[in-house]
């Protein structure tokens, strides 16, 4: 399940659930410090993730709030947290990380940028994808040679929503309609179709989305709808990484 992606000069992987040391509700990779997870548990599961990217490098990762603000590190990070979802770098010695578990995570890879994003719905729809490819841009990249790739999230069958969601899109601008499907009384929201939207019309020409559903795949992968629907409201969270090659 644990496929790394080698492409030019990066090299990055959207790990599972499985692979780590964690019991009960975290088992086994979870990568997220939670008040009923041993964090040497997850220390070591971190590290283990790391380790099949690259050992020497040292993972960098932001507090993660749904929002649509984008960090570029290129000084050596302090110990200080730092509130974001989204990171790009071009720093050799470091891999750029986030945690999910539902929300979509997002690898980017330019000629010398390479970045990841969170991206739950709330994220999506103020823009944290848009500012991610402005910040590429302004730091000197070019449309035509940014690659994106979605990894397992949340699918239209699973993301059952309210009509106070469809309110939140429209006052967004968005056309609910469109991203929208209506199965008797229930709606659901695809998730999919609204990042592709995104990509299509930030003009981003190379880009792939997975076709795996956390929630359908709980086995695989953390979904935090699947593990609320069984009344437990803590669950662990699946690593994302990207860093370049050497």
């Amino acid at each position: 399940m644990n496929k790394v992606h080698k492409n030019g000069r990066f090299i990055f992987c959207f790990f599972s659930r499985n692979g780590g040391i964690s019991k009960g509700n975290f088992s086994s990779l979870n990568c997220s410090y939670n008040i009923e997870e041993d964090k040497r548990n997850v220390k070591n599961n971190r590290d283990k993730a790391g380790s099949l990217i690259n050992p020497k490098k040292k993972i960098v990762f932001v507090n993660q709030i749904h929002s649509n603000k984008v960090i570029v590190i290129k000084k050596k990070s302090s110990t200080k947290l730092i509130y974001a979802d989204a990171m790009i770098s071009e720093r050799k010695d470091i891999l750029l990380g986030i945690l999910t578990a539902d929300c979509a995570p997002i690898v980017t890879i330019g000629r010398n940028y390479f970045g990841i994003i969170h991206a739950g719905w709330k994220g999506a729809i103020s823009g944290i994808i848009e500012n991610t490819i402005n910040a590429l841009l302004i730091n000197g990249e070019n449309i035509n040679e940014l690659k994106f790739f979605v990894g397992p999230h949340l699918k239209k069958k699973s993301f059952e929503v309210k009509s106070d969601f469809i309110n939140i899109l429209k006052k967004k601008n968005f056309d609910s309609q469109k991203f929208i499907d209506n199965k008797g009384e229930k709606k659901f929201f695809d998730f999919s179709k609204f990042l592709k939207n995104i990509f299509v019309n930030m003009n981003i020409k190379n880009f792939s989305i997975s076709n795996l559903d956390t929630y359908t795949n709980n086995k695989d992968y953390f979904s935090y709808r699947y593990f609320n629907k069984l009344g437990i409201k803590n669950c662990g969270r699946q690593i994302s990484l990207v860093g370049i090659k050497d």
